[in-house]
């Protein structure tokens, strides 16, 4: 046995909310493309617009400013593809209406 093994691994995490939203404004069905956004404070900082049907990701602005309380660029796009994917598949128009229901 090393010395470090009788350390505990026994702690905690606290989450609390920053006031960094993402969401879905646009979510277009038809033509497999949905529009994400991330905000803070009433401020757009980020929009993400995926089109599943061409395969190509847009992205407008930055997150620079919200560094150290939102996740950084590259984790925001892969949830935005993954959510328009999710979307698109099960037919889903009205996200935030979708989401409502697990609450």
């Amino acid at each position: 046995m090393t010395k470090n093994s009788d350390k505990s691994n026994v702690g905690y995490t606290l989450f609390r909310p920053t006031g960094v939203k993402h969401e879905y404004p646009v979510v277009d069905l038809q033509n497999k493309q949905v529009t994400g956004t991330v905000s803070y404070k009433d401020k757009v900082y980020m929009t993400v617009v995926i089109d599943l049907k061409k395969d190509t990701v847009n992205i407008e602005g930055s997150i620079e400013d919200l560094k150290g309380i939102s996740m950084d660029k590259e984790s925001y796009i892969e949830m935005f593809i993954s959510q328009a994917e999710l979307f698109v598949e099960n037919n889903i128009s009205n996200p935030k209406n979708y989401y409502e229901q697990f609450k």
